[in-house]
């Protein structure tokens, strides 16, 4: 369907309807039947789950891209968030968002990369595991730039542009429909997947620029456990970043305790949260002595303790990353007498278990 009907559907449906370029309001010409717009972006979204030639096809769509974006803030600017087409229209460009880098055409990848491989070229020799060289290098790898940004984003260049994010921002802080928020919080997930000049900038425009933690923390408290599990999960992408660490424990920390449950995870979806919040934690409190005290002030150790331990006949991801949790927490020498005034041991934080878990971990 890829090959036979993308070019015909996007030209004849997709473009008239949404009237990219020319148009401010997507919904105005009355050249079409709304229904036949829904059901085409239905259709592309289930198309855009294709794999990884899908994806690529479509990114290289003349106007499919640009047309889903125009009606998208279209549909943002005349406040109806919630618009069903909408909806099709991000999960299509959360589809192609997904592996976005390593799939990049090469002059965009080369553009991205060239400068990063300079850096990493450079301080190969002194990265180790712990060191305060590695980290100072680990820093400055993350500081590098992005190119800088086109004013007049062009297909496949919408996809981790500012104003897209921004758009993901909207929809997640404006929406009610559970499908448009997991989406936007996915198609965000995805773009901050991995430790290159992308992921980084991106990571640093959610949180910095465009003062995202707060729309994400809220949909750590929604109802739907996809929606909550994909927001969790973006959280853990944005905390790989040095320098956004502390910006999101100070906004999120006992968000992230309060969703650790008190008990082993028994359901697939909630090991997989309770593992992201976690690690999540486990990132922003292993730089800093002031966000591990804070940890322990919530009183959520006592709850990761007890997923730490787990089952002794079912260990799971969940109990994993909690004991990995546990160990880091340990390595703060100058909580050791606040941990025993809180009635903890040494072997609460250090045993086979817990140590087991953090050496299997490979960066």
């Amino acid at each position: 369907m890829i090959t036979e009907a993308l070019l015909t559907l996007t030209e004849n449906i997709i473009i008239p309807f949404s009237v990219w370029p020319e148009g401010d309001y997507p919904k105005a010409n009355g050249l079409l039947d709304f229904d036949i717009f829904y059901n085409v972006t239905g259709c592309l979204r289930n198309m855009s789950s294709a794999g990884s030639d899908g994806r690529k096809a479509m990114r290289r769509c003349d106007g499919l891209i640009d047309s889903l974006v125009h009606y998208v803030r279209g549909t943002i600017a005349d406040y109806q968030p919630d618009d069903k087409a909408t909806e099709n229209c991000v999960c299509i460009l959360h589809n192609l968002s997904y592996q976005l880098e390593a799939e990049l055409p090469e002059k965009y990848s080369q553009n991205i990369y060239i400068q990063n491989r300079n850096i990493q070229t450079d301080n190969n020799k002194s990265i180790g595991c712990f060191g305060s060289r590695s980290r100072k290098v680990k820093e400055q790898y993350q500081d590098v730039p992005m190119p800088e940004e086109k004013s007049n984003p062009k297909g496949v260049e919408w996809l981790w542009h500012s104003i897209v994010i921004r758009m993901y921002l909207s929809l997640i802080a404006k929406s009610v429909r559970n499908y448009t928020q997991e989406a936007s919080l996915g198609a965000l997930q995805n773009l901050t997947a991995g430790s290159g000049p992308m992921p980084t900038s991106v990571a640093q425009t959610v949180v910095q620029k465009e003062s995202g933690l707060q729309h994400t923390r809220k949909m750590l408290h929604v109802g739907d456990p996809s929606v909550k599990k994909t927001a969790i999960s973006l959280l853990r992408n944005l905390s790989r970043n040095l320098s956004l660490q502390n910006e999101i424990a100070k906004e999120t920390l006992p968000d992230l305790v309060s969703i650790i449950p008190d008990t082993v995870p028994s359901t697939d979806l909630l090991i997989e949260t309770t593992a992201s919040a976690c690690y999540t934690l486990n990132n922003i409190i292993q730089n800093s002595y002031q966000n591990a005290r804070d940890l322990l002030n919530t009183g959520g150790i006592q709850k990761i303790m007890a997923i730490s331990a787990g089952d002794a006949y079912a260990s799971n991801k969940a109990s994993k990353a909690a004991s990995v949790l546990l160990y880091s927490l340990w390595a703060h020498t100058e909580l050791h007498h606040a941990y025993k005034k809180a009635q903890f041991k040494k072997t609460d934080f250090v045993n086979s278990r817990t140590a087991k878990a953090y050496h299997s971990l490979k960066d």
